[in-house]
């Protein structure tokens, strides 16, 4: 069972130490990182991607939406500068722009990678009821929600593609900060969310999108198994030279999901739909997801509603 939230900054320090004794032991010379929440490195927007926060909610689902869909009842709760959009995001996440929500600030996914992954922002903020569930015996905290209403006709398939990243990858991996997404369907238990791992690559098939659920292992404890490695790609800093190349991703997060499509069942009427991501374990490092501008899509027959495209929020 995960550690009291006090405790935690302890732990993860004493985890956080294990690559600067293997530089040592390599003949670099470094000292450990501290785990506690650190300042961000200054980045420059722009510089790869470039991020705008914003909390319109409705700005934010019309930037998702790919089609003449109906929808209704936008929100959005998130901490400061946790949500918005960017662009220019092709060579990080495999698409050029999208909605961002984070648990910390979505400007702190820029690159560079700094030399230790230990950055974030701790909104000491509340997680989600709905996403507790999906991490028990964790509790979830800096939760970001955006949810809205949609329209179709009768029950059909909809998707949208995504990507997950984290700085709590890799060396917290399977040590009780599991930060996990859903987007919970007309629903909010596990069996509604379709943030689950895409079959195409994975190894372990219908699980949640997690740290904990896409990885290939822990970097620090060799004992923790890599869980659908094939789905992951790494962006941590090289500790086995000094000093140490820059990261293959230009991002500060150290781990990313593939390209993942989300795909659900509608039923005929109004839906509803929750994004939700939020840390576990504690509030400390963060994670986000980019959801791929006007990707989510739904052929809704307009036969009944006439030809103009109508937007109720």
């Amino acid at each position: 069972m995960p550690a009291p939230y006090a405790l935690r900054p302890a732990i993860r320090a004493a985890i956080g130490a294990v690559p600067a004794l293997l530089m040592l032991a390599s003949g670099a010379s470094h000292a450990a990182p501290a785990r506690a929440p650190q300042p961000r490195p200054v980045k420059t927007q722009g510089a790869v991607w470039t991020f705008t926060a914003s909390t319109d909610a409705a700005a934010l689902v019309e930037c998702l939406l790919g089609g003449d869909i109906m929808v209704r009842n936008a929100s959005l709760v998130a901490p400061a500068d946790a949500a918005g959009t960017f662009i220019g995001g092709a060579a990080v996440v495999g698409f050029d722009g999208g909605v961002a929500l984070s648990t910390g600030t979505i400007e702190g996914a820029l690159g560079p990678n700094s030399e230790f992954g230990d950055t974030g922002t701790d909104h000491l903020a509340p997680g989600d009821a709905s996403l507790d569930l999906l991490v028990d015996p964790e509790s979830t905290y800096d939760a970001c929600v955006l949810e809205f209403e949609f329209f179709t006709a009768e029950a059909q398939e909809i998707a949208f593609d995504y990507v997950f990243a984290s700085e709590e990858y890799s060396e917290f991996v399977g040590q009780g900060f599991d930060d996990v997404l859903a987007f919970f369907l007309n629903g909010t238990s596990a069996a509604d969310n379709i943030a689950r791992v895409d079959d195409a690559c994975a190894s372990v098939t219908g699980v949640p999108t997690s740290v904990d659920n896409v990885n290939c292992g822990n970097a620090t404890d060799l004992d923790v198994p890599a869980v659908n490695c094939g789905c992951y790609r790494n962006n941590e800093v090289d500790f086995t030279t000094f000093p140490p190349p820059p990261t293959p991703i230009d991002s500060e997060m150290d781990g990313f999901t593939e390209v993942f499509t989300a795909r659900g069942t509608s039923i005929a009427g109004w839906n509803a739909l929750k994004i939700a991501i939020s840390d576990a374990g504690d509030g400390i490092l963060d994670s986000n997801v980019f959801i791929r501008c006007s990707s989510f899509v739904v052929p809704v027959k307009l036969s009944t509603w006439g030809s103009v495209k109508a937007r109720f929020r």
